[in-house]
Protein backbone atom coordinates (compact mmCIF):
# COMPACT_ATOMS: atom_id res chain seq x y z
CA UNK A 1 0.00 0.00 0.00
CA UNK A 2 1.22 3.54 -1.07
CA UNK A 3 0.99 5.32 2.16
CA UNK A 4 0.91 9.35 1.89
CA UNK A 5 4.42 10.08 2.74
CA UNK A 6 5.70 7.88 0.50
CA UNK A 7 3.52 10.02 -2.56
CA UNK A 8 4.46 13.27 -0.32
CA UNK A 9 8.55 12.12 -0.52
CA UNK A 10 8.62 11.35 -4.26
CA UNK A 11 7.11 14.96 -5.16
CA UNK A 12 9.84 16.27 -3.32
CA UNK A 13 12.29 14.13 -4.74
CA UNK A 14 10.83 14.98 -8.65
CA UNK A 15 10.58 19.05 -7.76
CA UNK A 16 14.31 18.74 -6.16
CA UNK A 17 15.22 16.32 -9.62
CA UNK A 18 13.73 19.43 -12.08
CA UNK A 19 16.01 22.06 -9.83
CA UNK A 20 19.29 20.34 -10.17
CA UNK A 21 18.37 20.07 -13.87
CA UNK A 22 17.67 23.50 -14.46
CA UNK A 23 21.39 24.15 -12.53
CA UNK A 24 23.44 21.78 -14.54
CA UNK A 25 24.25 24.03 -16.90
CA UNK A 26 23.29 26.87 -19.38
CA UNK A 27 20.79 26.93 -21.65
CA UNK A 28 22.29 27.87 -24.83
CA UNK A 29 20.56 28.91 -28.16
CA UNK A 30 22.90 29.52 -31.28
CA UNK A 31 21.28 30.98 -34.69
CA UNK A 32 23.14 31.38 -38.31
CA UNK A 33 22.52 32.91 -41.20
CA UNK A 34 22.30 30.02 -43.90
CA UNK A 35 23.51 32.34 -47.08
CA UNK A 36 26.66 32.91 -45.45
CA UNK A 37 29.31 31.02 -46.75
CA UNK A 38 31.47 30.43 -43.32
CA UNK A 39 34.98 29.58 -45.10
CA UNK A 40 35.45 32.94 -46.47
CA UNK A 41 36.46 33.74 -42.93
CA UNK A 42 40.20 33.43 -41.22
CA UNK A 43 40.76 36.13 -38.91
CA UNK A 44 38.85 38.28 -36.71
CA UNK A 45 38.71 41.16 -34.02
CA UNK A 46 36.83 42.54 -31.60
CA UNK A 47 34.06 45.86 -32.41
CA UNK A 48 35.00 48.86 -30.66
CA UNK A 49 33.25 49.09 -27.11
CA UNK A 50 32.69 44.77 -26.95
CA UNK A 51 32.57 44.62 -22.91
CA UNK A 52 32.69 47.68 -21.98
CA UNK A 53 30.80 50.01 -19.11
CA UNK A 54 27.95 52.26 -21.04
CA UNK A 55 28.61 54.79 -19.25
CA UNK A 56 31.95 54.91 -17.89
CA UNK A 57 33.09 53.48 -21.51
CA UNK A 58 35.80 51.53 -19.74
CA UNK A 59 35.76 47.60 -19.66
CA UNK A 60 34.83 45.61 -16.68
CA UNK A 61 36.59 42.37 -15.11
CA UNK A 62 33.65 40.50 -16.67
CA UNK A 63 34.36 42.04 -19.82
CA UNK A 64 37.81 41.23 -20.17
CA UNK A 65 37.39 37.37 -18.71
CA UNK A 66 34.97 37.19 -21.97
CA UNK A 67 37.02 38.47 -24.09
CA UNK A 68 39.70 36.81 -23.53
CA UNK A 69 37.77 33.57 -23.14
CA UNK A 70 36.39 34.49 -26.58
CA UNK A 71 39.90 34.72 -28.44
CA UNK A 72 41.01 31.52 -26.74
CA UNK A 73 37.71 29.51 -28.14
CA UNK A 74 38.35 31.38 -32.05
CA UNK A 75 41.88 30.35 -31.69
CA UNK A 76 41.38 26.52 -30.91
CA UNK A 77 39.47 26.68 -34.28
CA UNK A 78 42.05 27.91 -36.19
CA UNK A 79 41.00 31.76 -36.59
CA UNK A 80 43.77 34.38 -35.71
CA UNK A 81 43.25 37.46 -34.45
CA UNK A 82 44.32 40.53 -36.93
CA UNK A 83 42.76 44.07 -35.31
CA UNK A 84 43.19 46.03 -38.67
CA UNK A 85 41.36 43.74 -41.91
CA UNK A 86 39.61 41.72 -39.83
CA UNK A 87 37.04 38.93 -41.79
CA UNK A 88 34.84 38.64 -38.77
CA UNK A 89 34.01 41.51 -35.58
CA UNK A 90 33.02 39.63 -33.30
CA UNK A 91 30.40 41.71 -30.05
CA UNK A 92 29.53 40.20 -26.82
CA UNK A 93 27.31 41.99 -23.96
CA UNK A 94 26.45 40.53 -20.45
CA UNK A 95 23.18 41.64 -18.49
CA UNK A 96 21.65 40.59 -15.35
CA UNK A 97 17.86 40.58 -14.42
CA UNK A 98 15.78 39.63 -11.40
CA UNK A 99 13.46 37.02 -12.02
CA UNK A 100 10.57 35.40 -9.70
CA UNK A 101 9.30 32.03 -10.11
CA UNK A 102 6.43 30.75 -8.84
CA UNK A 103 3.89 27.48 -8.10
CA UNK A 104 0.57 27.31 -6.94
CA UNK A 105 -0.63 24.74 -3.94
CA UNK A 106 -1.26 21.39 -5.29
CA UNK A 107 -3.85 19.15 -4.01
CA UNK A 108 -3.62 15.67 -3.42
CA UNK A 109 -6.63 13.22 -3.47
CA UNK A 110 -7.42 10.98 -1.45
CA UNK A 111 -6.96 7.33 -3.65
CA UNK A 112 -10.56 6.52 -2.95
CA UNK A 113 -9.96 4.99 -6.36
CA UNK A 114 -7.83 1.55 -5.73
CA UNK A 115 -9.64 0.95 -2.24
CA UNK A 116 -13.13 0.49 -3.77
CA UNK A 117 -14.53 1.01 -0.77
CA UNK A 118 -12.90 -1.68 1.46
CA UNK A 119 -11.72 0.87 3.71
CA UNK A 120 -12.31 4.79 4.38
CA UNK A 121 -8.69 6.35 2.96
CA UNK A 122 -7.28 9.76 4.36
CA UNK A 123 -9.67 12.46 2.55
CA UNK A 124 -5.95 14.21 1.14
CA UNK A 125 -3.67 17.37 1.43
CA UNK A 126 -2.50 20.21 -0.28
CA UNK A 127 1.14 20.41 -1.21
CA UNK A 128 1.97 23.97 -0.72
CA UNK A 129 2.88 26.40 -3.44
CA UNK A 130 6.61 27.93 -3.44
CA UNK A 131 7.84 31.65 -4.72
CA UNK A 132 11.48 31.38 -6.30
CA UNK A 133 13.07 34.90 -6.37
CA UNK A 134 16.87 34.72 -8.23
CA UNK A 135 19.16 36.41 -10.34
CA UNK A 136 19.46 35.29 -14.28
CA UNK A 137 22.62 35.88 -16.02
CA UNK A 138 22.63 36.38 -20.14
CA UNK A 139 25.44 36.13 -22.03
CA UNK A 140 25.10 36.60 -26.17
CA UNK A 141 27.76 36.79 -28.50
CA UNK A 142 27.73 37.49 -31.99
CA UNK A 143 29.92 37.63 -35.28
CA UNK A 144 29.47 40.10 -37.78
CA UNK A 145 31.09 39.61 -40.87
CA UNK A 146 32.97 43.14 -41.67
CA UNK A 147 32.89 43.75 -45.14
CA UNK A 148 28.86 43.42 -45.36
CA UNK A 149 28.69 44.56 -41.88
CA UNK A 150 25.91 41.58 -41.35
CA UNK A 151 25.88 39.32 -38.26
CA UNK A 152 26.67 35.68 -39.51
CA UNK A 153 26.01 34.24 -36.46
CA UNK A 154 24.43 34.39 -32.49
CA UNK A 155 24.96 32.47 -29.62
CA UNK A 156 23.44 32.95 -26.01
CA UNK A 157 23.92 31.05 -22.93
CA UNK A 158 21.88 31.66 -20.28
CA UNK A 159 21.78 30.78 -16.69
CA UNK A 160 21.46 31.36 -12.86
CA UNK A 161 23.53 33.65 -10.76
CA UNK A 162 24.24 31.87 -7.62
CA UNK A 163 26.91 32.42 -4.87
CA UNK A 164 29.19 29.58 -6.55
CA UNK A 165 29.06 31.63 -9.73
CA UNK A 166 29.64 34.92 -7.95
CA UNK A 167 32.65 33.14 -6.10
CA UNK A 168 34.35 31.61 -8.95
CA UNK A 169 33.85 34.28 -11.65
CA UNK A 170 37.17 33.14 -13.86
CA UNK A 171 35.59 29.55 -14.42
CA UNK A 172 32.13 30.79 -14.57
CA UNK A 173 33.07 32.53 -17.77
CA UNK A 174 35.24 30.08 -19.26
CA UNK A 175 32.05 27.58 -19.04
CA UNK A 176 29.75 30.01 -20.44
CA UNK A 177 31.72 31.08 -23.36
CA UNK A 178 32.51 27.45 -24.00
CA UNK A 179 28.97 26.65 -23.76
CA UNK A 180 28.33 28.47 -26.60
CA UNK A 181 30.80 27.88 -28.87
CA UNK A 182 30.35 24.62 -28.15
CA UNK A 183 27.67 25.03 -30.46
CA UNK A 184 29.77 26.65 -33.26
CA UNK A 185 30.23 23.74 -35.61
CA UNK A 186 33.15 26.04 -37.71
CA UNK A 187 37.04 26.28 -38.22
CA UNK A 188 38.75 28.49 -40.12
CA UNK A 189 38.76 29.08 -43.65
CA UNK A 190 36.17 25.36 -44.08
CA UNK A 191 32.98 26.04 -45.30
CA UNK A 192 32.05 22.47 -43.71
CA UNK A 193 30.21 22.31 -40.55
CA UNK A 194 32.72 20.15 -38.32
CA UNK A 195 31.35 18.34 -35.22
CA UNK A 196 30.69 19.99 -32.64
CA UNK A 197 33.85 20.64 -30.46
CA UNK A 198 34.29 20.02 -27.09
CA UNK A 199 36.17 22.60 -24.81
Amino acid sequence: MIGLKTVKLALVGAMAMALSACASGPRVYTDADPATDFGQFRTFAFVEGAGKDAETRYQTLSGQRIEDAINLAMVSRGYQLDIHTPDLLINFHLKTQEKTRSSPPVYVGGYYGYRSGMYVGWPGYVEPGYVDSYTEGTLTIDLVNRQTEQMVWEGTAVSRVTSAVREAPNETVRAAVASIFAKYPYVAGNPVPQPLLQQ
